[in-house]
């Protein structure tokens, strides 16, 4: 045989070794194509290769060597689909896969447990019973990371158990006892009686601050009155926290709220208390004290609660699922597939983007987002290159990737505060882009199966 045909014989081969393709589409039951579905294809060697189907259900991986090929279609709400030992062909149209996935069985968790006012009950018994340093009252603070939340009649319980506290009698008699030193409130005058009236009004205001606040607009508009002990991330980050929980409350319902109750009880103890304190003060700095010092103290309290009093609290739930619960740390990566709104060419300024998730996000073994789960978010800024071959600058805002019954919010950068353009690539001859962004806060899953 001539040289020059050997060597063409010689690359034929080389060509038809990686010349290989799959394809095929990708229905639900009932026949509608499923855009966005994971195709992952897995090698004899271990290489992997992941496309994401288009609008038609339609996928192609291209340049794969002439071998035999697992395969594990995903999507979210379905089942994994999966076959083994298909063959990558130079001819894939001829024999194209057709994947029908069905809908995922839905797995149904029966906890045999208290019902929740029952419960509720059962763990304000335990949290009456906390005591800072020994002796300080620490009741309204939790210590479960799913506490029950509390029916108006143990909200009244929770409030008058603190008022009759021999520690807050004394706190207000203290306070008494200043104000008389000083002479504050002249028109009481000073001796026995005059330090039972302020002794007095201190006690009515204390009263109005913990009934009308925590108890009746507590109940009334749905919110909890105690502080949610997080203890999760890094002494800022809880700090952090605890100065956003003075600024909002939580629900009945479980989700964070601004303050409406602790905002009404507020003001409201505050007029209440120009019946009984003497002197006249204008309406602007009466309302405008009460709500500094609302926000100050609740700012100091909970920082305080957040760092230190949880160490010197006697009789503080600890909390055993907590330590059971998986967390997935903020700057943890995660890789995702665009499927709409972000192709080669680049996205635009203010469009919406949607992905998918490429490959399983796993936390101590256990799968905390699947493949296939869909993440959306927006596109902030587009940054041209600085030459005719490099890559745009993408910034994508608000992006949340939906894990089950999870959201997870997602940036651009692993640090937080660090501005950075997306890191993205195109996949191998799919024509779709991978990205890869950041866990942007620790999330914890308490609801796995």
């Amino acid at each position: 045989m001539p040289a020059g045909l050997v060597l063409l014989w010689i690359a034929g081969q080389a060509m038809a070794q990686s010349g290989g393709s799959i394809q095929g589409s990708v229905t639900d039951s009932s026949g509608a194509p499923i855009l966005g579905a994971v195709v992952a294809v897995a090698g004899p060697d271990g290489s992997r290769r992941t496309t994401v189907t288009d609008g038609f259900g339609a996928f192609k991986i291209s340049d794969l060597t002439l071998d035999r090929y697992n395969i594990r279609i995903s999507a979210s709400g379905l089942s994994d689909w999966t076959i083994s030992d298909v063959p990558a062909s130079v001819t894939p149209e001829s024999k194209p896969l057709l994947a029908v996935m069905q809908v995922a069985p839905e797995v149904t968790t029966i906890t045999v447990g208290l019902p929740t006012e029952e419960l509720a009950t059962q763990q304000l018994t335990q949290e009456l019973k906390q005591r800072a340093l020994g002796f300080i009252p620490n009741y309204y603070v939790t210590y479960k990371s799913h506490p029950a939340p509390l029916p108006p009649k143990q909200k009244l319980r929770l409030g008058i158990k603190t008022l009759l506290d021999p520690v807050t009698v004394g706190a207000v008699a203290v306070t008494a006892g200043i104000q008389q030193d000083r002479n504050s409130y002249y028109q009481y005058g000073q001796g026995t009686a005059s330090f039972a009236k302020r002794f007095g009004a201190a006690y009515a205001t204390a009263a109005d601050n913990v009934l009308i606040t925590s108890v009746v607009a507590g109940s009334v508009l749905h919110q909890d009155p105690r502080y949610f002990y997080s203890g999760q991330g890094t002494k800022a980050r809880r700090a952090w926290y605890a100065i956003e929980s003075a600024f909002r409350a939580k629900g009945d319902n479980g989700r964070w709220q601004p303050p409406y109750a602790g905002l009404i009880g507020s003001i409201a103890s505050a007029e209440i208390s120009q019946t009984y304190y003497p002197g006249s003060r204008t309406q602007y700095s009466l309302l405008g004290r009460s709500l500094m010092f609302h926000f100050a103290g609740l700012i100091a309290v909970n920082l305080a609660e957040e760092l230190f009093l949880k160490k010197v609290t006697s009789n503080a739930t600890k909390d055993a699922s907590a330590a059971n619960v998986p967390v997935l740390l903020e700057g943890s990566p995660v890789r995702l597939i665009a499927v709409q709104g972000f192709g080669p060419e680049g996205p635009t300024g203010s469009q919406t983007v949607t992905f998918v998730l490429s490959e399983d996000v796993t936390v101590r073994g256990k799968v905390v987002a699947r493949t296939g789960d869909v993440a959306s978010g927006q596109v902030g800024q587009v940054t041209a290159g600085n030459g005719s071959g490099d890559a745009q600058a993408v910034s994508l805002q608000r992006v949340m990737l939906r894990a089950g019954n999870v959201s997870v919010p997602l940036r651009s950068s692993q640090v937080r505060g660090v501005a950075a353009p997306v890191q993205y690539k195109a996949l191998p001859e799919s024509g779709k882009i991978q990205v890869t962004l950041f866990v942007a806060q620790n999330v914890q899953f308490s609801d796995l199966d």
